[in-house]
């Protein structure tokens, strides 16, 4: 018997032996093995021997420390951005010269830690509230309000931007001085607010966001510092608790009470700090040294309609008076032809008192049913010149936002980009997307629907998209960032169009719907709706979600996460120090480069080309080629005919309107071997006529720009009194003598478009026409105002999007006008 068989025989019958019987085409005879030595190995295993290590494991990278910093750059998914910094920290430890300390994550922590005690930190307290024969307590974390408050006129950087006094703006026009508002110190509430307060006081005026998490920023000081990041943003200052649904409870009118006297009572003492103070004042040496004597008080609440319901602790959609702003009745929800009483708290707080002489229960629910109003105390209450129905604000986020369908899809995805607006190639099937791609895709629908949704195919359809369309229109009035008297009278006029073609069968008596009427009185009393728009406060949500899924172990986050946003206050303040300490450093080199002999001379003889003057500046500068090249690549183009030949026309032109002198006082003739340069980007700077300030735009002349040819439309200025539109074909810089010209080829869209359709009055479409491309025209490119977002219509029609940003609203209109349209005004 061969030696394998017989110590098979001999383990066979042995108690947990293992057998390995291998394919009969392995050729590997059967294994029997104790259990105590049986490996799941291969075969071949004793013949292998592992080769040596590999010296480097770490190829590609350098090193095992790039792999190691690209490794966690990885793990954390980092941003392009993120990745950059993570490498510059590691190159300054490379260089030593900077101290680092850190071992381990403790120290990281530790030093957050010892950096968070120069703020204030949360305070944690305990409501109990008696509901059902027992006491339910719940936690509530804030700040103290009037410290965090008065730490901010003490900043250096903060201190000057801040307003104490309420203004009255306005611009003359040529012939009068017209009125406008624009920040919440510029409106009407912030003066009357002052004008309650004894002489010589100052109205501190907090803006408060209601979510579960209460952030606070401040009406005093500038929308741009205090809907941004850092120093002077919103920051979280309190954390409400959460009232979890109880089965025997839930849905009764007793439990809704119980809710809402929770969220009161922890409201309470977010606003501790500030009662006693609204009434009496208190004086705060600020960093002028001077003695101001702040009252505070909440002059603007930032939420969406079941928030603004529990503030105000009316009864919500479902109650017989649900606007928490007005007494309008459920049922004339969509009449906007009448004006209703406007709540007040004094009023709240007499029905609350009338109630309480009622005997019964019955009676008092009666009283409070006719008001719409809930049984409990205000918090609001407790403040001074705070009247939470005034303070309540609309929102503009959360207030407004088969062949057919592919159609739509087809017509979207050939719309052109367009700068800082998303541009989906489907917009019919989305599962899932947020507020900004909605905003942009409303922006875009009727321009995508009015030649399938047509008056003729489809009436019903016809009159939603006039619906839409001035719904849209009565939205870019509500975004307007500044306000005249013009504005808000048009803003309501759109309004009131918008709500007389709703008139019909349909019940549109829902809140939402109503609270748009309320539009621009808040922006009278408060000033532009960016104020008190809730979307930058929602951006926190971002971090405070990250903090919960990324930092906390999920049971009893409260604590984890305000602890988090503590680290993430300091860290804020720490980067606003940076900023300012690099930008003196970078002056301060820069005063020494100028105090430099050689830098002046080098300066002064530098020759300054002309595109960097005024509002335009060229980019993406591309190689010099002669006439004869030029021509030659764009034969097949219409526009480029006698290319050279019409330049030379144009600049015989150009030079004496400019006050230049023809060279040698002779007319231009370039030859077809002289070169240009061919510019593919155009900055242009501009005034807007929102906010009179200066803006940018960023405009593309690119025949492969990520792929794809993108030529922007324009705003032209062709003579003092005349704009017309047209597209960009080719941008270039041509030297003539000593001077150097910025100019750009351009196909104008100003051939007559005949009698204006009846579509276009119903959608208040502004068209334009190209001329024939052979008719393309030369102008220098300081004449262009700005970009112009155009979508075609047809072989040679375009549509003016005008709902693209504010300016472009404002800036259509006035074309509305001059070409004699009838517009709502």
């Amino acid at each position: 018997m061969p030696k394998n068989e017989r110590k098979i025989n001999e383990l066979r019958n042995q108690s947990g032996s293992e057998k390995v019987e291998y394919h009969p085409k392995s050729g590997i005879p059967t294994k029997v093995q104790a259990f105590g030595d049986f490996k799941r190995q291969p075969a071949h295993y004793s013949l292998w021997s592992a080769p040596d290590p590999d010296t480097r494991p770490w190829r590609p990278f350098k090193s095992r420390l790039e792999f190691d910093v690209a490794k966690i750059a990885l793990e954390a998914a980092l941003n392009n951005e993120q990745t950059d910094r993570l490498l510059d920290i590691c190159r300054r430890c490379a260089q030593k010269s900077e101290k680092f300390t850190f071992h381990n994550h403790k120290d990281v922590r530790a030093k957050w830690d010892a950096a968070s005690q120069r703020l204030m930190g949360f305070t944690k307290d305990v409501v109990s509230i008696p509901f059902a024969d027992r006491s339910w307590d719940y936690d509530v974390y804030y700040r103290d309000l009037w410290e965090w408050a008065t730490d901010l006129p003490h900043d250096p950087y903060l201190f000057p931007h801040f307003h104490f006094d309420a203004q009255r703006l306005s611009k003359f026009n040529g012939q009068t001085f017209k009125h406008f508002v624009d920040e919440p110190f510029t409106a009407q509430h912030f003066w009357d607010a002052q004008s309650q307060l004894p002489d010589g006081a100052k109205p501190l005026a907090f803006i408060l966001y209601a979510d579960k998490t209460k952030l606070s920023s401040f009406a005093n000081l500038p929308t741009d510092i205090r809907n941004g990041q850092g120093m002077g943003g919103g920051y979280v200052v309190g954390w409400l608790p959460v009232v979890k649904e109880d089965k025997q409870h839930s849905g009764k009118p007793a439990w809704a009470n119980f809710k809402a006297t929770v969220w009161h009572k922890s409201f309470e003492r977010i606003l501790s700090s500030l009662a006693e103070r609204s009434r009496t004042g208190q004086w705060l040496e600020c960093l002028d040294a001077a003695q101001r004597w702040f009252f505070p008080l909440i002059l603007i609440l930032s939420s969406d309609f079941e928030e603004q319901s529990m503030m105000s602790l009316t009864r919500g959609v479902r109650s017989l008076w649900p606007c928490p702003v007005c007494l309008i009745p459920h049922n004339k929800l969509s009449d906007t032809s009448c004006r209703y009483p406007l709540r007040t708290s004094r009023d709240s707080q007499a029905v609350l008192a009338a109630v309480q002489a009622k005997e019964t229960a019955e009676e008092r629910e009666e009283v409070l049913k006719g008001y719409g109003l809930r049984d409990i105390p205000n918090s609001f209450w407790a403040l001074s010149s705070t009247d939470v129905h005034r303070a309540l604000s609309w929102d503009r986020l959360h207030f407004h936002s088969g062949d057919k369908v592919s159609r739509v899809d087809k017509n979207y995805h050939a719309f052109p980009r367009w700068r800082d607006q998303k541009h989906p190639n489907q917009v019919m099937n989305i599962s899932f997307t947020d507020n900004s791609v909605h905003e942009d895709i409303s922006k875009m629908i009727v321009y995508a629907t009015h030649d399938i949704l047509t008056e003729a195919d489809c009436p019903i359809g016809y009159l939603l998209l006039r619906c839409v369309r001035l719904y849209i229109e009565l939205d870019m009035y509500a975004s307007l960032e500044v306000h005249t008297a013009e504005t808000i009278s048009s803003g309501r006029h759109t309004h009131c169009t918008f709500s007389a073609i709703l008139q019909s069968d349909k019940n549109w008596n829902f809140p939402k719907l109503h609270m748009d009427l309320h539009i621009f009185d808040d922006i009278k009393a408060k000033g532009a709706t960016r104020n008190y728009n809730t979307k930058p406060n929602e951006k926190m949500h971002g971090s405070l979600k990250d903090s919960y899924l990324l930092r906390t172990n999920f049971r009893d986050v409260a604590e984890q996460i305000l602890h988090i946003n503590m680290w993430q206050v300091v860290a804020d303040r720490i980067r606003c120090r940076l900023f300012e300490f690099d930008e003196a450093q970078r002056q301060a080199d820069e005063e020494d480069l100028l105090k430099q002999d050689d830098f002046l001379v080098d300066v002064i003889d530098r020759p300054i080309s002309t595109s960097n003057v005024f509002h335009v500046k060229l980019g993406s500068r591309q190689h010099s080629q002669t006439f004869d090249a030029i021509e030659e690549a764009h034969r097949d183009d219409q526009a480029f005919g006698n290319f050279r030949v019409k330049l030379n026309n144009f600049l015989n032109l150009l030079l004496p309107s400019s006050n230049i002198p023809l060279p040698e006082g002779k007319h231009i003739h370039l030859r077809g071997t002289y070169e240009i340069t061919e510019h593919r980007f155009i900055r242009i700077n501009y005034e807007s006529m929102v906010d009179w300030r200066q803006h940018t735009d960023y405009l593309r002349c690119n025949p492969l720009f990520f792929g794809s040819p993108c030529f922007d439309c324009i705003f032209i200025r062709q003579t003092e009194n005349k704009v017309v539109l047209g597209q960009l074909i080719f941008c270039f810089e041509c030297l003539v003598r000593d001077h150097r010209f910025p100019l750009a080829l351009i196909h104008p869209f100003d051939a007559p478009t005949g009698l204006r359709s009846r579509k276009d009055k119903d959608l208040n479409f502004f068209r334009v026409r190209a001329r024939p491309r052979a008719q393309a025209q030369f102008y220098s490119v300081r004449s262009i105002i700005r970009g112009a977002f155009l979508v075609p219509d047809g072989p040679s029609d375009y549509l003016v999007v005008d709902t693209a940003d504010t300016d472009m609203f404002l800036r259509v209109k006035m074309m509305h006008l001059e070409a004699g349209h009838i517009v709502r005004v």
